[in-house]
This record gives structure tokens, sequence and C-alpha cells, in this order.
């Protein structure tokens, strides 16, 4: 896939999870907003830095990794030939959720003045986010590279595996 299908995957997954923060954080009354989580994180360990730049910066941060992140999933696809469905998406996200979920405890562990505690609600938030995020990606990819459809495998447990589908058509294309 090209680096813009990736951007542009990483931003309308990105923005999907965002929305989904929004939405849990006005429902329950608590700040999951993970770009103003991030940018009063930079803040506080940049304490000349405007208001202004450390929320830019947190929601840079933010999208930043989302691309990584569906840079990782990009990779996962041509890799393995998994089609990018939104169920294929949706396990995606939810597995890629746990070290993810890991790299915000440690980041706030780390943190001198974390913005907010610990939550099981907050990880639970998160786990479900990346489920979002993958699914949201996974679309995109699967509405950029349609044309490509027959090289993919359908599910990521399928009975012939990806590697030796993958083979086949080398073979058959030499």
């Amino acid at each position: 896939m090209k680096t813009t299908d990736i951007i542009l995957a990483g931003i309308v997954g990105t923005t999907a999870f965002t929305a989904f923060s929004y939405l849990v954080s006005k429902t329950m009354d608590k700040n999951f907003k993970e770009p103003r989580l991030l940018g009063k994180m930079v803040d506080d360990i940049m304490p000349g830095m405007q208001e202004k730049e450390s929320q830019f910066t947190g929601w840079l941060i933010h999208y930043l990794t989302g691309v990584a992140f569906a840079g990782a999933y990009n990779a996962l696809i041509d890799s393995t030939g998994i089609k990018p469905s939104v169920r294929n998406g949706v396990i995606a996200g939810a597995v890629s959720g746990f070290p993810a979920g890991l790299l915000w405890d440690t980041s706030l562990k780390l943190h001198p003045t974390p913005p907010r505690k610990r939550t099981a609600n907050y990880y639970l938030h998160l786990a479900l986010g990346h489920a979002i995020f993958g699914a949201a990606s996974f679309f995109v990819f699967g509405l950029l590279n349609k044309h490509r459809d027959e090289k993919y495998i359908t599910s990521p447990i399928d009975e012939q595996s990806a590697d030796s589908k993958l083979s086949q058509y080398a073979t058959a294309g030499s």
C-alpha cells in the first residue's frame, strides 16, 4: 500500500477513536480525551510552553501515533494476506489495544504529575477505542485496495495459512 493510504487510514482511525473517547467522556463525566491528556502531560514537563502549543502537541502526538498504528496494520495485512475488513480490523485493534494500554500505563507511571489516575474503566475504554480504530483503519485499507481483494484471506483464522495462499498466487504468477 502507498504511504498516503497509511496516513489516510491512520487519520480516519484516529478520528473514529477520538470521537468515541469524547462520547465516553461526556457520557461518564470523566476525561478520557487522549489528545487533551497528552497535551496536559506535555504542558507539565515543558512549563514554558503556551497551553495552545501543548494542546496542539498533544493532538499531533495522538494523530502521529494513529498513523504509526496504521503502518503496523498495513505491515500485518501485507505480510499475512489478511483481508482488510472491518471484522479483522476489530480483532487487530482489540489485540493492539493491550500494548497501547501498557504504553499509557508506563507513561502515566513515569510522568512526574500524571493528569489522571489509572482506572479499569479507562483501560476498558482504551481496548474498545482501539477496536474502533482498527475497524475504521481496516475499512479504509479495504476501500483503497478493492482491486487487490483476490490476494487476501477472509479471516486471521483460516484453514489455509496466509503464507501458503500467498505462495499459490506467487507460483501462479510465474
